[in-house]
């Protein structure tokens, strides 16, 4: 048997259709910052995606302006530099680098205009998971590793 209002007619009233759609706004809302929590492997994934970007602005820049460019690793792990730009990784994400040959600094890659670089692993991890990025010696080329 349906419900009728003491109006006489069926539905919603305007009232509680307003609080439905504020209810469902304050969700969608809060939604980027519970799915930082939620996903972190995701957001791992992204940062891995990030910080080869700049790997590659890096080694293009080097090749074009025939200068060293160097991607510079905070002492903390929580970001890195290339020239006047830096990022700052999310709160819970490491980064640590492993040079496999000798090198200036061990938080440095350094791209060299000849398309090579000092080369080195790069590990991002978060609690229980780790990503790298490779970084080949002599070409240069950065590469996910998962």
């Amino acid at each position: 048997m349906p419900v009728i209002s003491a109006t006489g007619s069926h539905g919603f009233t305007l009232l509680e259709l307003l609080v439905v759609l504020a209810i469902m706004v304050l969700l969608a809302g809060a939604w980027p910052f519970a799915a930082q929590r939620l996903f972190p492997n995701q957001q791992l994934r992204s940062e891995g995606q990030i910080l080869m970007g700049a790997l590659r602005i890096a080694r293009m820049t080097a090749r074009l302006k025939g200068v060293p460019q160097a991607l510079e690793f905070r002492e903390a792990g929580d970001g890195y530099e290339a020239g006047a730009e830096r990022h700052s990784l999310p709160v819970g994400i490491i980064a640590h680098i492993r040079n496999v040959g000798p090198s200036i600094r061990p938080v440095t890659v350094r791209f060299f205009p000849d398309g090579s670089s000092s080369g080195g692993v790069i590990d991002l991890a978060i609690p229980r998971r780790t990503l790298s990025v490779r970084v080949g010696k002599i070409t240069g080329r950065a590469e996910l590793v998962e």
